[in-house]
């Protein structure tokens, strides 16, 4: 017993670099070429414990199993090595390539898809519009002690929540798809009717969705009178202002898309997305879909504005803005940064 205790003891120590090196060997190409090898060199070497074939009994003690045996199943039993998880986030030039595939995937997309996820996205927005408007927008008290807090309030709470649902819905948000499209567009990954075509349907589904949700919030009496504040204010803003706010607005919110498409978790696209939209309402820009339902409903609630003002003095030059801040702030430096070569 003391002798072969100490050969077993012997062998496992000795041997142990030279079975990983035949287990490892690129000659050896199975797991039983990897045990005949080792007994071959066991044998031809002469001495020390001599390993049986698979068939017959080791002389080690039959209470023990053979060292090679041993480690060769532990081998045999071994994971395979798992992927490396994928980054949080893309690089810039990588983001700019999922940008140019979405643009490929919306040109593919049907019209009648494309203007119901449009009808989806637009009522998203309008949900968010009307959180903002019922938190922030109905704390008079805090807006005369404390302006700066309460337009971070409004920006904290609503739209964020919006695109969000949005983006995680795969809805169809027109000022979203100006830079998408416009993407593929200086690329070359899309043609100018996959760009009209997906403006104009996903334009009229923000516009039918917005304008769906203000008539059942009005009938449910959800909105508070602030609403018909609001959409007094912005029906009297000048025309080369809704312009110029809405293009800082569309400015961050494609970079919040933008954002939303570089991250992988779900984590990183809500960050992606609340920092520059709670920017944007705090600073008090203009964005077009969400008007399209705080102008409609506070008309509803009994603003005092017109149609016209509506759609002519602020949602047409809140589009024009929108539209060029997507397209040069954005499409346009990612592209010419990122997409020439």
């Amino acid at each position: 017993c003391a002798v072969l205790c100490c050969a077993r003891h012997s062998f496992r120590h000795t041997h142990k670099s030279r079975i990983m090196a035949a287990l490892c060997s690129r000659r050896v190409g199975t797991i039983s070429n990897a045990r005949r090898v080792l007994r071959r060199q066991l044998q031809q070497r002469g001495g020390g414990v001599v390993i049986s074939s698979s068939s017959a009994k080791p002389s080690l003690p039959p209470t023990d199993v053979s060292p090679i045996d041993d480690m060769v199943t532990k081998w045999e039993r071994k994971e395979p090595a798992s992927t490396p998880p994928p980054p949080n986030a893309l690089p810039p030039k990588a983001t700019f390539g999922a940008v140019l595939k979405a643009s490929q995937m919306k040109a593919n997309m049907k019209t009648d898809t494309l203007f119901v996820l449009g009808i989806a996205a637009g009522a998203l927005i309008g949900f968010g519009a009307l959180l903002m408007n019922n938190v922030g927008g109905s704390s008079p008290a805090l807006m005369a002690a404390n302006p700066g807090a309460c337009n971070f309030l409004k920006g904290a709470v609503g739209l964020p929540t919006g695109l969000f649902m949005v983006v995680m819905t795969g809805a169809e948000l027109f000022t979203g798809n100006v830079m998408v499209m416009l993407s593929g567009l200086l690329a070359k990954t899309v043609q100018t009717a996959d760009l009209v075509r997906n403006w104009v349907v996903s334009y009229a589904g923000n516009l039918v969705g917005s304008l769906l949700l203000a008539c059942i919030a009005t009938v449910g009496q959800v909105p508070t009178a602030a609403i018909t504040k609001v959409a007094a204010t912005k029906a009297a803003l000048p025309f080369t202002v809704c312009v110029a706010k809405g293009l800082m607005c569309n400015w961050l919110v494609c970079l919040a898309v933008w954002g939303a498409m570089a991250s992988n978790t779900v984590a990183g696209k809500a960050a992606a997305i609340f920092l520059p939209i709670s920017a944007f309402i705090a600073l008090g820009l203009e964005h077009s879909v969400a008007n399209m339902f705080l102008l409609p409903c506070g008309k509803m609630m009994g603003a005092d504005v017109t149609w016209k003002q509506i759609f002519a003095n602020n949602i047409l030059p809140v589009t024009i803005g929108n539209v060029l801040g997507a397209a040069v702030f954005v499409a346009g430096i990612h592209y010419f940064a990122y997409g020439r070569e």
